[in-house]
């Protein structure tokens, strides 16, 4: 009886062995995007283990893949769309009327109001990419 016992035991692991998926897990793309929208790089999202066919994707990531951004313009998410903006955040900036050196994301008085340039988008009048 014990024989029979232990056999039925060796069975049922057996069975339950070749039942777990041993199969990696499946993942995909996505495409990681900073606070603004900007793409940084691809990362992989991974499906969850007891929901098949969803992915757990990263905070700002996007499923759809960004264009490819020629030298100068950087990929932007924007209202569910990418669009290509300028990106200067590596070109150094002076300020228009005085010459002085600009840090992005700087603010600086222009015409009675406070504002600042993050370093992409179209560069306002108010500074230059030329040495002074």
């Amino acid at each position: 009886m014990l024989e029979s016992f232990e056999s039925q035991i060796r069975a049922h692991r057996t069975m339950q062995i070749s039942e777990v998926d041993t199969s990696m897990p499946k993942t995909k793309t996505v495409y990681q995007t900073d606070a603004d929208g900007l793409y940084l790089y691809p990362v992989e999202a991974n499906e969850l283990a007891l929901a098949e066919g969803i992915f757990n994707i990263p905070y700002a990531a996007v499923e759809d893949q960004p264009p490819v951004a020629p030298a100068g313009m950087v990929a932007r998410r924007a209202e569910g769309i990418w669009a290509l903006a300028e990106d200067r955040r590596r070109t150094p900036l002076w300020l228009s009327s005085t010459g002085e050196p600009y840090a992005l994301g700087r603010e600086v008085e222009v015409n009675g109001s406070t504002t600042s340039y993050p370093g992409w988008g179209t560069l306002p009048d108010w500074l230059t990419d030329a040495a002074p």
